[in-house]
């Protein structure tokens, strides 16, 4: 089984190591290029807990020079890998959330006191999900802090090209809307809509996959959980099928 892999780096490195150790074979064409911004300063004001809703949002805050201020926080990670993340990053109170920015909102509601301060959010420009808006509604002070930008790719690489204009692909992993988006937007801009017709979308989450629809695939597979390791375990379940 070939799959596309969309990741930007340094995500995409590391899936393609996942899936060959899997057994499958990868082509890489990350879809998006990541903008870091340091965080200078988080005003006044106590803070009770930081939020990160993205790997990239805490590979932003490792790079910002607030890190020191806010390594004794309790931190809530969106999923497993931001958490492992933040851990490893020096947190030490992670809470780990089920994978998405609205489930995270319940476990921030349950674990966070209003009137304990503010939240801060790292996050990046382009949002799926107003988590602040979610929890002003629940009488938090909430901060969110833009600390990263996803930059869309211009073209697919020359292997992605060659590997859709030959039909030799079996599958692409999307992980977010915008990468749907983004994947639409060359399909359409190279030509080959046609081509990859018949190629299997793999999403990490529905709106992943109703991002896709100006294109309307044949077929369209949405993991379990938004995260991962359940997008990892679709593919494998699907490699499974296809040598049986």
């Amino acid at each position: 089984m070939r799959v596309l892999v969309t990741r930007p780096e340094p995500d995409a490195s590391s899936t393609k190591a996942a899936l060959e150790a899997a057994g499958l074979e990868a082509v890489l064409s990350p879809l998006m290029t990541i903008n870091f911004e340091p965080v200078e300063d988080l005003g006044a004001g106590h803070v009770q807990a930081i939020i990160v809703t993205s790997r990239n949002a805490v590979r932003a805050l490792a790079k910002s020079p607030v890190l020191q201020g806010l390594i004794n926080l309790p931190v809530f990670a969106v999923g497993p890998r931001s958490a492992r993340d933040a851990h490893d990053l020096g947190f030490h109170g992670v809470m780990e959330g089920p994978g998405t920015a609205s489930e995270l909102t319940e476990l921030i509601i349950s674990n966070a006191n209003p009137a304990g301060g503010r939240l801060i959010h790292f996050a990046g420009y382009k949002l799926s999900f107003d988590l602040e808006g979610a929890l002003r509604d629940r009488g938090f002070d909430v901060q969110t802090k833009r600390c990263y930008e996803a930059q869309g790719a211009r073209q697919f690489t020359p292997a992605a090209q060659d590997a859709l204009r030959s039909r030799h692909l079996d599958a692409v992993l999307l992980m977010s809307p915008e990468a749907s988006r983004t994947y639409v937007r060359l399909l359409g801009s190279s030509g080959l809509e046609a081509e990859a017709a018949e190629v299997a979308c793999i999403c990490i989450s529905g709106a992943t996959a109703q991002a896709l629809e100006p294109f309307n695939p044949t077929a369209v597979r949405v993991a379990e959980r938004a995260n991962f390791e359940e997008v990892l375990a679709l593919v494998n379940r699907m490699a499974e099928q296809s040598r049986s």
